[in-house]
């Protein structure tokens, strides 16, 4: 049994009880340093893609309405409005990268799931019904790669609750450390290490 909570946007922010993350997401006057180029689809094999965000699509509602999911997600059993969720959407698509996440399941292609890749931040979300095949995973190694590519030297997940064991257990196992403690949670990193060229003076 638990109790539902609705967020108000007005007065919430993203992780922490949603406290840091709309309020966060609805500033207007905070820069990025990503490109702004329209990104393309990514392949990630045969059976996982990305595809970037272009509008609110009905298979995230799952997600962002389901309080067992939001425990994780904000740290509380609540639920977001589809005002909030584009909102949300809204600010991650202007303050880094933002993909939905789709698997092959069967014939058909279809969403499972989103991920965002900030310059402070890294999210991932996937529907609890494709859990376990191990597809937060192989997304994340594609940003850990992404990352490299673009010369960044870590990557940061805000926070990850203390009752996120799955998600505990996956980011460690690719590398990530716990670094901040907050009251019911742990802020992970990953060090990477960047390729250098060396020319051959020679």
């Amino acid at each position: 049994m638990f109790t539902l909570e609705v967020i108000d946007v007005t007065s919430i922010n993203w992780r922490t009880l949603a406290t840091d993350f709309l309020e966060k997401r609805t500033q207007p006057n905070v820069e990025s340093s990503f490109n702004r180029n329209k990104q393309k689809k990514v392949r990630i094999n045969e059976n996982l893609r990305l595809v970037p965000f272009d509008r609110i699509r009905v298979e995230s509602l799952k997600w962002y309405q389901d309080p067992k999911s939001m425990r994780n997600i904000v740290g509380t059993y609540s639920k977001y409005s589809v005002q909030q969720i584009q909102r949300m959407y809204h600010w991650q698509d202007e303050h880094g990268l933002l993909y939905y996440i789709e698997y092959k399941n069967g014939k058909q292609f279809q969403i499972v799931g989103d991920v965002w890749l900030a310059d402070d931040d890294y999210a991932i979300v996937i529907d609890q019904a494709f859990r376990n095949r191990h597809i937060g995973r192989m997304v994340t190694k594609y940003f850990i790669y992404k990352s490299q590519k673009m010369g960044r030297d870590h990557i940061i997940v805000s926070e990850i609750f203390n009752w996120n064991k799955a998600s505990q257990q996956m980011f460690k196992k690719l590398g990530f450390t716990p670094f901040a403690k907050q009251k019911d949670s742990w802020s992970y990193r990953k060090q990477i290490s960047i390729r250098k060229t060396i020319k051959n003076t020679r």
